[in-house]
């Protein structure tokens, strides 16, 4: 997915994905009219690669993100999948033990159909069951289709295996999921 991150301070281990619902005020006098509720959801796949490797000791990475996000299905039929180029940023301190990651708390959806939706003020929570980190962001819309919206992010990565951290070089990358949903 074509993400445009407004880079912020980063937040707790690995990362990402959205959910967005979308409410409209009732017409009045000086109110435009609603309009039917939206959904849409998206999933793909998503990697991350590492650089230097991470180890067991600390130090700062360049992570790069590739996402692919070639299915949807959504309320709008012009919307068939999101737009997606690769993007980069740093994180310190990132060890096999600790890969804080995130974002930051404003991403831009490109979608198929030439509009984009702006998730403002995302606040992420990772969780890990049953060896997957699930980080799940939840923002609001606050540009774009599905204005209004509550946006919901989620990245779904297997743990890391500690014996690679053991490696030379490092762990240098991780496939996981990304799902992105519009709920009205």
């Amino acid at each position: 997915m074509k993400l445009s991150p407004a880079r912020q301070p980063l937040r707790p281990v690995i990362r990402w994905l959205a959910i967005a619902v979308l409410t409209v005020a009732g017409a009045s006098v000086a109110a435009p009219p609603a309009h039917a509720a939206a959904s849409t959801t998206c999933t793909g796949t998503t990697q991350v690669t590492y650089s230097p490797g991470l180890t067991l000791t600390p130090q700062t990475v360049t992570v790069s993100e590739t996402d692919s996000v070639p299915t949807c299905v959504s309320t709008d039929p012009s919307i068939t999948s999101v737009i997606t180029s690769p993007y980069s940023f740093p994180v310190p301190n990132a060890s096999c033990n600790n890969v804080q990651l995130d974002p930051g708390n404003v991403l831009v959806i490109h979608w198929n159909n030439g509009q984009s939706s702006t998730i403002s003020g995302l606040t992420y929570v990772t969780t890990t069951t049953a060896g997957i980190t699930q980080t799940t962001g939840t923002g609001s819309v606050t540009a774009g289709e599905f204005t209004g919206a509550t946006g919901v992010l989620t990245w779904i990565y297997p743990l890391v295996n500690p014996l690679l951290c053991l490696t030379p070089g490092g762990l240098t990358s991780q496939n996981g999921t990304i799902l992105a949903q519009i709920i009205g």
